[in-house]
């Protein structure tokens, strides 16, 4: 797979967003198991490790200070005990072909670029600013400006995309950690059971499972008055325990209801919600959090429930109808003593 981006990259002159999404319609994951980002692609064309080389001194960091990032001069390269992975020469010629593209432009410069291409496109994403001959990528306008909204505030474009929702993403993954508190609190009172929250808040562990996670799905724009109503929520790498998807309204600033979900769907960075996919996927819709509580307990009651660890002693008597004898090698006479058979 590293082979294949120095390959792309350098013989194919592909752009980073043309490799990174090469490998996800592949299916192949980072070494995180997650999908790949565009900011990926450099990162791993600029690493040294793949030619057998070890850089240390790359960062430093002070007494209670924090992590600082070292100057390129005071790298120190070693010759590393791991065999190379890319060709010295396919290296070299990546590292220019990324100090061609590595042109540093003033902030007023970027703008006036992006102010250009909205005059010339007539609107502006992510995409267009990525494919875009002389436009810096999206990542720096980030790393300048903040943010995208920010970038295009300052050149006096208003993105049609709903942004709104990327202002309360704080407030929804509070609303996720608090269902999942609440929840933790339930199990263990109801069913004895230990959950422990999960770094990120938005679902809960047993002894090291996964249980439960709680997503939000927001509610999309209708394409037309006939078509019906669908959510979409992030799912990010979960694949095991149950999903409660906690649906909003058509504003998305309230719960509408939560639908209850195995996670073992379809992979995809995605669920998407809809009547005909609850069907589909035999999902439960519930109105108040109580009710979904109650069916999340209920299914992990099933699940926990302990098997019976012996079966009961068998009532089944003797064929010839009389009880056996107590003891090993003898037989019970009608005066209730024992003959022996030896």
């Amino acid at each position: 797979m590293i082979r294949s981006i120095f390959d792309q990259f350098v013989h194919g002159r592909r752009s980073y967003s043309d490799i990174r999404r090469q490998l996800n319609d592949a299916g192949s994951a980072n070494h995180n198991g997650r999908p790949w980002t565009d900011g990926m692609i450099p990162t791993i064309l600029a690493n040294e490790n793949y030619v057998g080389k070890t850089i240390y001194n790359r960062t430093s960091r002070r007494l209670g200070q924090k992590l600082v990032k070292n100057p390129d001069h005071t790298w120190v390269r070693g010759a590393a005990q791991i065999e190379p992975i890319v060709d010295p020469g396919i290296f070299a010629r990546a590292q220019k072909l990324l100090a061609e593209r590595r042109v540093e432009i003033p902030e007023n410069e970027m703008l006036l670029r992006l102010r250009f291409t909205l005059r010339r496109r007539g609107k502006l994403n992510s995409h267009i600013i990525n494919t875009t001959l002389g436009l810096n990528h999206v990542s720096s306008y980030v790393k300048h400006f903040g943010s995208l909204r920010k970038a295009y505030a300052l050149i006096g474009y208003a993105s049609p995309r709903d942004c709104d929702w990327i202002d309360t993403r704080e407030l929804w993954g509070s609303e996720q950690a608090r269902h999942a508190a609440e929840l933790a609190e339930v199990l263990r009172n109801d069913l004895r059971l230990q959950p422990e929250l999960v770094l990120d808040g938005i679902g809960l562990d047993v002894e090291g499972r996964r249980i439960v996670s709680f997503l939000i799905a927001r509610r999309l724009a209708r394409r037309g008055e006939d078509h019906a109503a669908q959510w979409k929520a992030y799912r990010r790498q979960i694949s095991s325990g149950l999903l409660a998807v906690m649906r909003l309204d058509a504003e998305n600033r309230e719960i509408e209801d939560y639908v209850l979900l195995p996670a073992s769907l379809k992979s995809g960075r995605y669920v998407w919600l809809s009547s005909s996919s609850l069907r589909r996927r035999r999902g439960a819709v519930y109105r108040e959090k109580g009710a979904l509580f109650g069916a999340i307990k209920a299914t992990l009651a099933k699940s926990t429930r302990a098997a019976p660890t012996s079966s009961a002693p068998s009532k089944k008597r003797p064929k010839s109808g009389q009880p056996k004898a107590k003891g090993f090698g003898g037989r019970r006479s009608r005066c209730g003593d024992t003959k022996s058979l030896r």
